[in-house]
């Protein structure tokens, strides 16, 4: 009977990732010593149970990992190692492949739903590289519009960065408070200074206004102020977005005519 060695453990560990079952393991290197062996001598030598020892050979065989003689009795042998690591490594990429249009379809088909049908789904997010994350992809995923109420609050240089990265389509409002415009604010985005941002009752927030984010008035992320670790509200529900779009509109009219 074979001993586990630490080797032999690690090597099992690399053989799990590319889909053998500790069994399966055992017996390949088991078979790796030999030129070839009968289902008792695998037993014996790789300590794997001798109920089990055929149905794993029939897996490695199937895996492409382990071949079988017609003699009697059945006489197998390993596959050498860099055509077995190939074929694992060939059946990932096949069921990977397989698994990820099964999801993609998945997705779409929620993508594709109506507002009827779509649920009311409201995200937190908390921890200052998550939020920055989600801002920047949807900046990122704008089409039209991107409008930010932002405050007293400094711009974070990724929002910067990827604000200053849209194309010309893409129209950028930011309303910022104070007497005069702020130097964090990107070259390619249009600064709508306003003294106080009015803050309605019917929004988040207790000390300050929320800073908002909306992008084509589809999806909104709004930053909850009064948090003590950041934290913002991500949705795309109708009603989400149309309670953030009427709160810019209702701030935008405060904004002075030139």
């Amino acid at each position: 009977m074979a001993k586990t060695t630490p080797s032999t453990t690690m090597i099992q560990e690399h053989l799990k990732s590319l889909g053998l079952t500790k069994y399966e393991s055992l017996v390949y290197i088991a078979l790796l010593q030999v030129d070839g062996a009968t289902a008792t001598e695998i037993h014996e030598i790789s300590g794997v149970p001798r109920a089990s020892v055929y149905p794993v050979l029939d897996k490695l065989s199937k895996k492409q990992v382990v071949n079988v003689t017609t003699a009697s009795p059945k006489r197998f042998a390993a596959t050498p190692p860099d055509e077995a690591i190939d074929s694992l490594i060939a059946r990932i990429t096949q069921d990977s492949a397989a698994v990820k249009n099964e999801l993609t379809a998945i997705y779409e088909e929620r993508s594709s739903m109506n507002h009827a049908e779509r649920q009311e789904m409201i995200w937190n997010i908390h921890g200052i590289e998550n939020l920055n994350s989600r801002a920047v992809d949807q900046i990122r995923s704008a089409e039209s519009e991107v409008a930010i109420i932002n405050g007293k609050t400094l711009m974070t240089r990724p929002i910067r960065d990827a604000i200053r990265a849209l194309g010309p389509e893409v129209t950028v409002e930011i309303i910022t408070t104070g007497s005069q415009g702020r130097d964090d604010i990107p070259t390619n985005a249009q600064e709508l200074v306003i003294g106080m941002i009015p803050h309605p009752v019917n929004v988040p927030g207790e000390k300050e206004p929320p800073c908002i984010i909306i992008i084509d008035r589809r999806r909104v992320m709004a930053f909850v102020s009064n948090a003590n670790v950041p934290s913002a509200l991500y949705s795309e529900s109708p009603g989400f977005v149309s309670l953030f779009t009427g709160y810019w509109n209702f701030v935008r009219g405060h904004v002075p005519i030139p």
